[in-house]
């Protein structure tokens, strides 16, 4: 049994580590998952509030700072981090600074077929709503260098209020979530991406 601090995700355990996010203290910790002696911690810029991803030997983070960080799960030393929001932009929100383009904590990793060269790359997504700050950014990246391979952007509809009526409860447009995947096709709610970000038209 360990002591941590603060509300934490649930833990993940991966390669005889047990890692965890301690939420507003913006720190993913490695714990032994035999012992739970603390292994290493690294602290992000801002909230990280669903669990880190393990992926082969690195672990891969979203955080309210606008930013996705790489480690090397054997030691916690950074790979890479990627600035996913469009700039540093700054807000209040519950009482902590963050970016205007939180990025969440779980980051998908799954296969893009359509490389020339097929490989597994990491999916996040960077904004809180398709009708806020120029809408949701949704990247694919390069797993050992966080370059962007595609990106796409999800922004409206921005309607008329006064000429549009209630839509009983639904409308169209895309809040942040985590992100899902059917092992081909991406999914943020009802919005659907192939591998390369290309949006697919939802069937009618």
């Amino acid at each position: 049994r360990t002591q941590l601090r603060g509300s934490i995700t649930p833990p993940v355990v991966a390669g005889g580590r047990l890692l965890v996010a301690e939420k507003d203290a913006h720190t993913v910790r490695a714990l032994s998952a035999k012992s739970g002696m603390p292994l290493w911690d690294y602290t992000a810029g801002g909230r990280i509030d669903s669990p880190p991803t393990v992926y082969g030997d690195v672990v891969l983070f979203g955080s309210a700072d606008g930013r996705v960080y790489c480690l090397r799960l054997e030691d916690g030393a950074e790979v890479w981090r990627f600035l996913a929001a469009p700039y540093d932009r700054r807000i209040v929100s519950y009482c902590q600074v963050e970016s205007a383009w939180p990025v969440h904590g779980s980051v998908l990793v799954q296969r893009d077929q359509t490389l020339e060269e097929p490989r597994d790359v990491a999916y996040v997504t960077a904004g809180r709503t398709s009708f806020l700050d120029g809408g949701i950014r949704v990247y694919a990246l390069d797993l050992a260098t966080g370059e962007v391979l595609h990106e796409s952007l999800l922004e409206g509809p921005h309607e008329d209020p006064f000429t549009v009526q209630g839509k009983a409860g639904y409308g169209d447009g895309a809040k942040s979530d985590i992100l899902t995947s059917d092992g081909g096709d991406v999914f943020l709610f009802q919005e659907r991406f192939t591998s390369d970000l290309k949006r697919v038209p939802a069937a009618m």
